[in-house]
């Protein structure tokens, strides 16, 4: 009889660490590649003459190509498990059930983000143990704090948003402030699409 095969850990640790870096490099590559394309987008509807000139040329509804053209907003979205840490710095990092001023450096340090998506973040959710707990604002035009290893520091507002403040601001986001978002196996982060907010938020 043939012996189950032992799991070691280390090896599972490894690789799922490897598969992590392998999909950043994906979502790195594929940001690049949507703002390239919005860029020349723009260029194009400029030479051409005008939206519905570069839609027949391109033989696009000229809706979609509105929509091309959009440098997409995004909310990271960072999955936490049981626990807190330290860092080298002294720093705790997770959930430290403390003011909004610590739980802000906890939550906005140190992570690994491609230069072409910082400028497109505008959300910065926190899911703990499959549960929405904060939603951040990221500054527009804040300064992104960079360390040693060429990690950043997220530009958070000072406070996070109330479930009444993103209902009003994000109401497409389809995330809210309890909501149960269970971490898939792997996945440490992801990105959402953020509709702008409405011109009277």
């Amino acid at each position: 009889m043939q012996k189950p095969k032992t799991i070691d850990m280390g090896e599972t640790l490894t690789l799922l660490h490897e598969l992590h870096e392998q999909l950043d490099e994906l979502d790195r590559e594929e940001a690049g590649l949507h703002q390239r394309r919005a860029l020349l987008l723009r260029s194009f509807v400029k030479e051409a003459g005008g939206l519905t000139s570069a839609a027949a040329l391109l033989e696009l509804d000229p809706r979609v190509l509105v929509q091309r053209q959009r440098l997409e907003d995004l909310a990271m979205v960072i999955y936490r498990g049981v626990g807190t840490g330290t860092d080298d710095d002294g720093r705790v990092y997770g959930e430290t059930g403390l003011d909004d001023a610590t739980q802000r450096l906890a939550d906005g340090r140190w992570w690994r983000i491609a230069q072409v998506s910082r400028t497109r973040i505008r959300l910065l959710v926190v899911v703990d143990r499959g549960q929405v707990r904060r939603v951040w604002p990221v500054k527009a035009g804040g300064t992104w704090e960079v360390s040693a290893d060429g990690k950043v520091a997220l530009p958070l507002a000072e406070h996070p948003l109330t479930g009444q403040e993103l209902a009003v601001r994000y109401p497409a986001l389809g995330i809210n402030l309890g909501d149960h978002r269970p971490m898939r196996r792997g996945l440490l982060r992801e990105y959402v699409p953020v509709t702008p907010e409405p011109a009277n938020a």
